[in-house]
């Protein structure tokens, strides 16, 4: 990419680029992928998909945040991060605890 086409799209006189591009310019800039998306107003491919995967859930989730400030989203954020974690870790423990009763340790 040159730096004319990177000009160009900061002032706003051409689109930003495709997430493939988006991608790649944040690997060698070394910026969080998901902050230059962010800049360029996209969703990451990944997410699409997952919201996709259970539209009326996903929809509904994200409504509910709207009318949130910035700090509380992230308070909520943080509680869905703790909770999956522990969510995962259970699910480990059940896992070796089912794979010990059935004798595998």
């Amino acid at each position: 990419m040159s730096f004319t086409y990177l000009g160009k799209i900061e002032r706003e006189e051409l689109a930003p680029p495709g997430e493939v591009k988006l991608l790649r310019l944040a690997r060698v800039l070394g910026r969080s992928p998901d902050d230059l998306l962010n800049s360029a107003r996209r969703l990451p491919a990944d997410v699409i998909r997952i919201a996709q995967s259970e539209p009326s859930r996903y929809a509904s989730l994200l409504r509910m945040t709207k009318a949130l400030s910035r700090e509380e989203l992230d308070l909520i954020i943080h509680h869905v991060q703790h909770e999956v974690t522990r969510i995962k870790h259970d699910k480990q423990n059940a896992k070796l605890l089912s794979f010990r009763a059935g004798g595998g340790g």
